[in-house]
This record gives C-alpha cells, sequence and structure tokens, in this order.
C-alpha cells in the first residue's frame, strides 16, 4: 500500500460506547459531505460505521475489518460503485 493510498482511507468507529455489539456499515462516497451527513444518520442507531472515500480504499477496509454491509455511491472515479460491489460480491460473498 502507497502511502496516498493510505492517507486516503478513513475509518470511523461512530456507534456509542454503551450501544450493544452490532452490524458494522462500510459507507462508500467520493464526496466528504455525503459521507459526513451518512455518519450522522447512522451515528444514533447504534451501527458501527467506517467510511471510505472510493472502490479501492472500500477494498482495503474490507481486508482488514469485518463488514456486515456496504452502501456505495454509484458514481465515482477510478472505481464505480458497480464494479465496486462486483468486487465485494466475488470476494466477500456474505456480505449484503
Amino acid at each position: 500500500m502507497n502511502e496516498a493510498t493510505a492517507t486516503a482511507v478513513t475509518v470511523a468507529a461512530d456507534a456509542p460506547a454503551e450501544a450493544p455489539s452490532c452490524w458494522t456499515v462500510l459507507c462508500v462516497d467520493d464526496e466528504p459531505n455525503i459521507l459526513s451527513a451518512i455518519r450522522r444518520v447512522f451515528r444514533s442507531t447504534g451501527y458501527r460505521v467506517l467510511v471510505a472515500e472510493g472502490g479501492p480504499q472500500a477494498l482495503q477496509v474490507l481486508a482488514s475489518e469485518t463488514v456486515h454491509l456496504v452502501i456505495s455511491d454509484m458514481r465515482m472515479p477510478v472505481m464505480d460503485g458497480a464494479q465496486l460491489l462486483e468486487q465485494v460480491r466475488q470476494r466477500w460473498p456474505a456480505i449484503t
């Protein structure tokens, strides 16, 4: 992993400390404002929220974290949402 790629991955655990262990959601979007809004929506639900700013970064997160659900933008540079979700389906078929 090169330095530029490593710094592009943003991981945030937003579940409140008292929340029970539950699903981890990975949100993928190339727009930081959208990721911030999604984090706010999920924050009060108790989900653990991970974010990535693109498909390649999402694959790195998936390789190192247990994720139960992926929510992805469809229009992103480098790897669009359809390409990302196809990779996820092939590599991690248990993820919805």
